[in-house]
């Protein structure tokens, strides 16, 4: 299905992390270079909406545009699915005469997802945006403190918002959908350094002098977890190194910390999504493991952003699992840490 193109396709060539050994990353090397994807506004009819962001194109037909990726969801929409999720589904009509914008998917309102996937697709149609009802998951209370506060901060202001909640089915006579700007984990660039000159100025923030060394804990999570947190605290303490929970922080209070850190240290996580908050020129450390990975998403974002990027792998607690989503934990070597936190100072 094709539709109205607002931002082509173009390569993006990645820095190399700061503290990179040649050979190191030869498992990821695909991602040294890579192609964004065509933004495009495509119109449907009679299509229906799920909290997932699933579009369908009548009873029968999942429109490939409104997924995460097609391969993703490979052998997911049978006969069965169709029947059970759109068929016999209970349905709720929009009214007919308003136009209703699409421009999440089923990871939309989780924070790494909304900075860098939803709201890059919202941000390309701001000049039209109040011609249209915002789609949004209403099934999680991030998008209440922390997704309309974003939008708010960046003046991004539709004509209404419609929730679509768990469980039900919209049927929209008149959706338009933004398509992705690029596959999961892969950075935008052009369109999150707007994003971030514009959230930055809109807290007043931009060209700020920068002081602060942010350790970022997740040591309350269930998974995903430095397992000598301990002795990394102690390391990074004795480095400058202030230990912040984002959790227990407003999206604004975020903002405000991040942006006066000209270092932020943390394991793969969506806490790292705010270096999108700092001043260009920061440094980012990431705690992570080799070989087994789904994408480098904190790498593409930091260099986006022209941060200096750092890693440094830990050693698994499950060497068959990726660090990402409900991932490994990680040991650190503490003495590796030191060096790399002598490097950037």
């Amino acid at each position: 299905m094709s539709g109205k193109l607002l931002l082509g396709s173009y390569l993006i060539e990645r820095r190399l992390p700061k503290n990179y050994r040649d050979g190191e990353l030869n498992f990821c090397k695909q991602e040294f270079s890579y192609r964004t994807l065509d933004i495009s506004l495509v119109e449907c009819k009679n299509s229906f909406v799920n909290y997932k962001g699933f579009a369908y194109d009548g009873y029968f037909r999942i429109n490939a545009q409104s997924l995460l990726s097609p391969d993703y969801y490979r052998g997911h929409f049978t006969l069965k699915h169709y029947l059970k999720k759109v068929l016999l589904k209970k349905k709720r009509n929009l009214p007919s005469n308003s136009k209703y914008l699409l421009a999440f998917d089923e990871w939309g309102s989780a924070h790494y997802h909304w900075f860098c996937d939803t709201l890059p697709r919202i941000y390309s149609v701001r000049n039209i945006l109040n011609d249209y009802y915002l789609l949004l998951p209403a099934h999680s209370a991030y998008i209440e403190c922390v997704a309309l506060e974003t939008l708010r901060l960046l003046d991004l202001t539709p004509k209404g918002i419609e929730y679509v909640k768990y469980g039900e089915l919209l049927r929209v006579e008149s959706l338009t959908l933004v398509t992705r700007a690029g596959m999961p984990g892969y950075t935008n660039d052009g369109l999150m350094k707007l994003l971030s000159e514009e959230i930055l100025s809109a807290m007043n923030l931009k060209g700020i002098t920068t002081s602060k060394k942010l350790y970022i804990s997740r040591e309350g999570a269930d998974f995903r977890k430095v397992l000598n947190e301990k002795e990394v605290q102690q390391v990074v303490k004795s480095f400058g190194y202030e230990v912040i929970k984002y959790e227990e922080m407003s999206i604004r209070e975020q903002i405000e910390i991040t942006a006066h850190a000209h270092a932020i240290v943390s394991i793969h996580g969506a806490g790292l999504t705010n270096m999108m908050f700092m001043q260009p020129g920061s440094n980012v450390l990431e705690f992570r493991r080799d070989r087994i990975y789904h994408n480098q998403c904190f790498w593409h974002l930091a260099d986006a952003l022209n941060h200096n990027y750092f890693y440094l792998f830990g050693e698994p607690d499950n060497e068959s699992l990726a660090l990402e989503a409900d991932g490994c934990n990680l040991t650190i070597d503490t003495s590796k840490l030191a060096k790399v936190l002598e490097l950037i100072g």
